[in-house]
């Protein structure tokens, strides 16, 4: 296991990774792929659930996205729910300041000889810090 010691956000981007990578084969490369997820998912629980929309804005979202982009209809649907769509900014506000607050996480390492043959580039740097 490794501890990291960083910013809930670089734990938010390593788990993009990490789901980046989870249809790749090799039973124990998926194996770590996996346990990584679900502790990640545990660790930034709280900001996950912070994150969630109330059930009136989702119900704004559909009425927005069923003008089909007409920008004028939008702008005055958001005008008449100005409180809401603020109350919508407000939390996404609080969610970057969690994001930047501190994690300290237990991960498993993923060892490079386990690492499949067709992994780009790009997916071992975002993997990188738990690369061994």
């Amino acid at each position: 296991m490794l501890t990291l010691e960083t910013k809930n956000r670089e734990v938010v981007d390593l788990m993009n990774g990490l789901l980046n990578v989870q249809n790749l084969e090799g039973k124990k490369f998926s194996l770590v792929v996996s346990k990584n997820i679900k502790l990640i998912q545990n660790g930034l629980a709280h900001i996950e659930e912070a994150a969630q929309p109330s059930e009136e804005f989702i119900e704004l979202s559909k009425q927005a996205n069923a003008l089909n982009n007409d920008q004028e209809a939008i702008e005055k649907l958001e005008e008449k729910n100005a409180e809401l769509v603020k109350s919508r900014k407000d939390q996404l506000a609080e969610i970057d300041k969690m994001l930047e607050g501190d994690i300290k996480i237990e991960l498993h390492v993923i060892g490079e000889d386990i690492l499949p043959e067709k992994i780009t580039a790009a997916q071992v740097t975002a993997l990188s810090r738990i690369i061994e």
